[in-house]
């Protein structure tokens, strides 16, 4: 009875789990649909406004001297205008601009600029970030679960008391948590062409939700986005159950040394009062 009634309870866990992680897909792509729809009409009006600008520029100019004058005009719109004036809010890029909003990351690669899109995004973060934090506790969980589990059935936990258990099962978290962080920067580096310093530096930004945006990510492919949400995801899962870990040792840490404080300033009140009384 008691197997059948954990074999139950691991079932339904994993069923909220997986419905938990389709609300979050779910809720992306309606957000990333309406942020599409309300953005892109906008940049597509400043693109054409660009595009009349620069051709009232070149009417002006000897028709052999075009090519060398759009190439800078480029450049400036690149250095000087909105990101909205040369990034694209496709479906897959609204996606991932709605996951930095639940993440918390925000890179400022890309935002709205319309009071329609702002407006929305304001809605949207204060349902967006609680539900993706449920679901990154589910996953963080599920994940320590997992770990225990591999532990125990390759013998690990064999003859250990529960402290060293934790103990190990927080290195071999910390230890996969590494292998996420390097793989990614790895492919960061192979993709990005930059350096692998600077790739274990965005994806360790990235991965604590610090997100300054000093550097993002250029590459425009659909493939390399579908791998970049994969690894953010996995990373904050990964890297939340370390900080998770993390945070219950440095409480332990810090009780332990409130507790030695308060026992050092009862013996030294009670030893100054039995030495008076003595006296």
């Amino acid at each position: 009875n008691d197997c059948k009634c954990k074999a139950v309870v691991s079932t339904q866990s994993t069923g909220a789990a997986f419905a938990t992680f389709i609300a979050v897909l779910t809720y992306l792509a309606i957000g990333a649909a309406i942020f599409q729809a309300i953005e892109q009409e906008h940049e597509i009006e400043q693109r054409e406004q660009y595009d009349k600008q620069l051709n009232a520029l070149l009417d002006k100019v000897d028709p052999v001297f075009h090519d060398e004058l759009k190439a800078p005009c480029h450049m400036i719109e690149i250095l000087e205008a909105d990101p909205n004036k040369t990034a694209q809010w496709n479906f897959v890029n609204s996606v991932i601009f709605c996951l930095t909003i639940v993440t918390t990351i925000g890179y400022g690669a890309t935002y709205p600029v319309t009071d329609e899109g702002r407006g929305f995004c304001i809605f949207f973060a204060l349902i967006g970030i609680p539900l993706f934090m449920a679901c990154l506790a589910v996953y963080a969980q599920h994940t320590a679960n997992l770990i225990r589990w591999i532990m125990k059935k390759l013998g690990l936990t064999h003859g250990l008391e529960d402290e060293q258990t934790e103990k190990m099962q927080q290195l071999i978290t910390a230890a996969f948590c590494l292998t996420v962080i390097l793989t990614f920067s790895g492919y960061l580096t192979y993709m990005e062409k930059w350096s692998y310093s600077d790739s274990v530096y965005f994806t360790f930004i990235s991965f604590t939700t610090i997100g300054f945006g000093d550097l993002y990510p250029a590459t425009n492919s659909t493939d390399f986005h579908i791998i970049f949400i994969f690894f953010i995801i996995l990373g904050l899962i990964s890297l939340g159950t370390v900080i998770e870990a993390q945070t219950t040792n440095f409480g332990k840490l810090l009780s332990t040394i409130s507790s030695s404080c308060d026992c050092l300033c009862k013996n030294r009140c009670f030893g100054g009062q039995r030495a008076n009384e003595v006296d």
